[in-house]
């Protein structure tokens, strides 16, 4: 690993510098967690001077500990510790994770450019449902019946969608309003709507 270029580099979307190890540790693990994953060079100010930090016979397993422990799901990273311009750097790389988000004492954070942002429940519930290959079009509107959609609204999307080269709109409407159960027990609403997607 090239310490200097890398220092050099600045901080980014997968950078961060830190002159000691302590909560906002925790949290740029997080949002490296959330995102691309990324590093922690400890030892190093955030204008990337190197300042150094003092290593104990159990420090490195210490702070791994301290991660692994404070987050949900539980991360573990891989800590190196490396001499640089006679002072101890240490770099803490944190994989991306597959099913997120991951949250650090009931707190979710996503990595902004060089910077760690909290996550609101929006955030939160969106980051779940696009690690799991879902999203929010697959859930039913509750309380809602497929009388109450607007037909001329279905037929336009369906025309622009044609127009752009997506085809097999009407079959694929027709099988996932059968699949989410609308259409059970009222056949005359699928007769309609199949008449009018035409």
């Amino acid at each position: 690993m090239n310490l200097h270029s890398l220092i050099k580099s600045g901080e980014s979307e997968t950078l961060e510098f830190k002159e000691k190890f302590d909560e906002r540790t925790v949290e740029s693990a997080v949002a490296f967690a959330n995102a691309k994953g990324g590093m922690i060079l400890i030892g190093v100010s955030n204008k990337g001077i190197i300042t150094g930090v003092d290593i104990g016979k159990e420090t490195l397993v210490k702070w791994a500990n301290q991660i692994s422990d404070k987050t949900e799901p539980q991360l573990i990273p891989e800590i190196e510790m490396f001499e640089f311009e006679g002072k101890q750097v240490v770099a803490v790389k944190v994989p991306e994770y597959p099913i997120k988000p991951v949250s650090v004492r009931g707190r979710c954070f996503k990595r902004v450019n060089n910077s760690n942002r909290s996550m609101n429940s929006q955030e939160v519930a969106e980051m779940h449902l696009q690690s799991t290959g879902m999203s929010w079009d697959r859930f039913p509107a509750a309380g809602e019946t497929i009388e109450d959609l607007d037909l001329e609204k279905v037929r336009n999307y369906i025309r622009k969608a044609r127009a752009v080269g997506r085809k097999g709109f009407r079959s694929l409407f027709l099988k996932s309003t059968r699949a989410s159960g609308l259409s059970s027990g009222k056949g005359f609403s699928m007769k309609i709507i199949s008449g009018n997607l035409g």
